[in-house]
Protein backbone atom coordinates (compact mmCIF):
# COMPACT_ATOMS: atom_id res chain seq x y z
CA UNK A 1 0.00 0.00 0.00
CA UNK A 2 1.15 3.57 -0.67
CA UNK A 3 0.62 6.42 1.18
CA UNK A 4 -0.95 9.48 -0.05
CA UNK A 5 1.76 12.12 -1.54
CA UNK A 6 1.80 15.56 0.01
CA UNK A 7 2.80 17.93 -1.60
CA UNK A 8 4.32 21.08 -0.85
CA UNK A 9 4.59 24.32 -2.70
CA UNK A 10 7.21 24.80 -5.76
CA UNK A 11 9.80 22.38 -4.28
CA UNK A 12 9.64 23.21 -0.84
CA UNK A 13 10.75 20.56 1.31
CA UNK A 14 8.90 20.74 5.69
CA UNK A 15 10.64 22.86 7.90
CA UNK A 16 10.92 20.49 10.47
CA UNK A 17 11.26 21.51 14.29
CA UNK A 18 12.93 19.19 16.60
CA UNK A 19 12.39 18.49 19.90
CA UNK A 20 14.41 20.93 22.33
CA UNK A 21 14.96 18.98 25.14
CA UNK A 22 15.51 15.07 25.86
CA UNK A 23 13.11 12.72 25.18
CA UNK A 24 11.30 10.06 26.84
CA UNK A 25 12.54 6.42 26.63
CA UNK A 26 11.64 4.93 23.67
CA UNK A 27 8.37 3.46 22.57
CA UNK A 28 9.33 0.27 20.10
CA UNK A 29 9.52 -2.75 20.60
CA UNK A 30 6.39 -3.20 21.80
CA UNK A 31 6.03 -5.88 24.93
CA UNK A 32 3.66 -8.96 24.76
CA UNK A 33 0.29 -9.12 26.77
CA UNK A 34 -2.08 -11.43 27.06
CA UNK A 35 -0.42 -13.29 23.81
CA UNK A 36 -0.58 -10.49 21.92
CA UNK A 37 1.40 -6.54 21.90
CA UNK A 38 0.29 -4.48 24.62
CA UNK A 39 -0.62 -1.78 22.15
CA UNK A 40 1.19 1.67 21.06
CA UNK A 41 -1.22 4.40 23.00
CA UNK A 42 -0.49 2.44 26.21
CA UNK A 43 3.20 1.76 25.33
CA UNK A 44 3.50 5.86 24.23
CA UNK A 45 1.74 6.74 27.40
CA UNK A 46 3.69 4.30 29.80
CA UNK A 47 6.77 6.43 27.98
CA UNK A 48 5.03 9.70 28.34
CA UNK A 49 4.25 9.28 32.36
CA UNK A 50 7.58 7.70 33.14
CA UNK A 51 9.44 10.89 32.05
CA UNK A 52 6.87 13.24 34.21
CA UNK A 53 7.29 10.97 37.22
CA UNK A 54 10.92 11.29 37.13
CA UNK A 55 10.94 14.92 37.07
CA UNK A 56 9.10 14.66 40.15
CA UNK A 57 10.75 12.08 41.86
CA UNK A 58 8.10 9.51 41.47
CA UNK A 59 9.25 6.05 41.03
CA UNK A 60 7.01 4.00 38.32
CA UNK A 61 7.21 0.33 37.14
CA UNK A 62 9.14 -0.42 34.21
CA UNK A 63 7.68 0.35 30.81
CA UNK A 64 6.68 -2.44 29.69
CA UNK A 65 4.78 -3.29 33.23
CA UNK A 66 3.59 0.59 32.99
CA UNK A 67 2.37 -0.29 29.80
CA UNK A 68 -0.05 -3.42 30.98
CA UNK A 69 -1.48 -1.64 33.42
CA UNK A 70 -2.38 1.67 31.24
CA UNK A 71 -3.83 -0.72 28.33
CA UNK A 72 -6.34 -1.87 30.85
CA UNK A 73 -6.87 0.99 32.16
CA UNK A 74 -7.07 2.64 29.06
CA UNK A 75 -9.81 0.05 27.74
CA UNK A 76 -7.12 -1.55 25.06
CA UNK A 77 -8.82 -4.28 22.85
CA UNK A 78 -7.18 -6.84 20.41
CA UNK A 79 -7.58 -6.05 16.92
CA UNK A 80 -7.66 -9.60 15.06
CA UNK A 81 -4.69 -10.71 13.15
CA UNK A 82 -1.54 -12.56 14.21
CA UNK A 83 0.33 -10.29 16.61
CA UNK A 84 -2.77 -9.22 17.72
CA UNK A 85 -1.64 -5.71 18.80
CA UNK A 86 -4.07 -3.59 20.97
CA UNK A 87 -5.74 -0.63 19.96
CA UNK A 88 -7.07 2.44 21.85
CA UNK A 89 -9.60 4.94 20.94
CA UNK A 90 -8.33 8.38 20.95
CA UNK A 91 -10.89 9.06 23.94
CA UNK A 92 -10.14 6.40 26.25
CA UNK A 93 -6.32 6.90 25.75
CA UNK A 94 -7.18 10.65 27.65
CA UNK A 95 -9.50 9.03 30.21
CA UNK A 96 -7.86 5.95 31.21
CA UNK A 97 -4.46 8.05 31.79
CA UNK A 98 -6.40 10.29 33.47
CA UNK A 99 -7.81 7.57 35.63
CA UNK A 100 -4.50 6.41 36.31
CA UNK A 101 -3.17 9.64 37.29
CA UNK A 102 -5.68 10.64 39.44
CA UNK A 103 -5.88 6.92 41.33
CA UNK A 104 -1.60 7.35 42.05
CA UNK A 105 -1.95 11.03 43.58
CA UNK A 106 -0.24 12.60 40.59
CA UNK A 107 -0.11 16.21 40.34
CA UNK A 108 -0.40 15.70 36.22
CA UNK A 109 -3.12 15.82 33.77
CA UNK A 110 -3.53 13.71 29.76
CA UNK A 111 -4.55 16.43 27.35
CA UNK A 112 -5.04 15.98 23.97
CA UNK A 113 -6.59 17.22 20.56
CA UNK A 114 -7.78 15.14 17.49
CA UNK A 115 -10.13 15.25 14.91
CA UNK A 116 -10.10 16.24 11.04
CA UNK A 117 -8.68 19.66 9.88
CA UNK A 118 -7.18 20.98 13.30
CA UNK A 119 -3.91 21.62 11.09
CA UNK A 120 -3.52 25.44 13.04
CA UNK A 121 -4.85 24.60 15.93
CA UNK A 122 -2.65 21.47 16.37
CA UNK A 123 0.83 23.24 15.11
CA UNK A 124 -0.10 25.97 17.63
CA UNK A 125 -0.39 23.17 20.08
CA UNK A 126 3.30 21.92 19.39
CA UNK A 127 4.52 25.20 19.11
CA UNK A 128 3.64 25.69 22.65
CA UNK A 129 4.28 22.14 24.00
CA UNK A 130 7.99 21.83 22.15
CA UNK A 131 8.94 25.39 23.94
CA UNK A 132 7.61 24.34 27.11
CA UNK A 133 10.02 21.04 27.23
CA UNK A 134 7.03 18.75 27.10
CA UNK A 135 7.08 15.40 25.02
CA UNK A 136 4.29 14.93 22.56
CA UNK A 137 2.16 12.01 21.24
CA UNK A 138 0.92 12.23 18.26
CA UNK A 139 -2.06 9.97 16.44
CA UNK A 140 -2.72 8.90 12.82
CA UNK A 141 -5.48 6.76 12.21
CA UNK A 142 -5.66 6.57 8.24
CA UNK A 143 -5.74 3.92 5.48
CA UNK A 144 -1.68 3.93 5.54
CA UNK A 145 -1.75 4.27 9.29
CA UNK A 146 -2.72 3.49 12.61
CA UNK A 147 -0.62 4.75 15.35
CA UNK A 148 0.55 6.35 18.49
CA UNK A 149 4.02 7.75 18.88
CA UNK A 150 6.27 9.83 20.75
CA UNK A 151 7.13 12.82 18.72
CA UNK A 152 10.88 13.87 18.09
CA UNK A 153 10.28 16.80 15.45
CA UNK A 154 6.81 18.10 13.61
CA UNK A 155 7.06 20.36 10.50
CA UNK A 156 4.07 22.68 9.44
CA UNK A 157 2.28 21.92 6.11
CA UNK A 158 0.17 19.65 4.46
CA UNK A 159 -0.68 16.81 6.26
CA UNK A 160 0.91 18.10 9.45
CA UNK A 161 4.46 15.51 9.21
CA UNK A 162 5.87 14.63 12.65
CA UNK A 163 8.84 12.32 12.97
CA UNK A 164 8.39 9.40 15.06
CA UNK A 165 11.40 9.39 18.49
CA UNK A 166 11.52 5.95 18.31
CA UNK A 167 12.65 5.61 14.18
CA UNK A 168 12.48 8.58 12.43
CA UNK A 169 9.49 7.79 10.48
CA UNK A 170 6.81 9.73 9.86
CA UNK A 171 2.92 10.16 10.69
CA UNK A 172 0.63 12.59 9.69
CA UNK A 173 -0.73 14.52 12.12
CA UNK A 174 -3.76 16.29 9.64
CA UNK A 175 -3.84 13.10 7.35
CA UNK A 176 -5.82 13.93 4.03
CA UNK A 177 -8.78 11.10 4.79
CA UNK A 178 -8.61 9.97 8.58
CA UNK A 179 -8.14 11.57 11.72
CA UNK A 180 -5.24 13.02 13.37
CA UNK A 181 -4.00 14.85 16.51
CA UNK A 182 -1.72 15.23 19.15
CA UNK A 183 -1.78 14.22 23.14
CA UNK A 184 0.49 15.13 26.02
CA UNK A 185 0.60 15.23 30.21
CA UNK A 186 1.09 18.75 31.53
CA UNK A 187 1.08 19.75 35.49
CA UNK A 188 -2.16 20.39 36.90
CA UNK A 189 -0.83 23.34 38.43
CA UNK A 190 2.20 24.32 36.63
CA UNK A 191 4.69 27.10 38.09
Amino acid sequence: MTRLAYRYPDGMTPDWRAFPGPLPQRDGNQAQWRGGLVGCGALSAACLLRFHAERLGVPMPDRDALAEQLAAAQGAFRVPGPQGPRATWPWAWLTGLNAHLHAQHLPLRARGRWGPHLHVPMTAHLDRLFSAGLPVIGFEFSAQEQHYGLLSAYAPGPGLPARLHVDGSTLHLAPRLGLGGVFWIEPVNPP
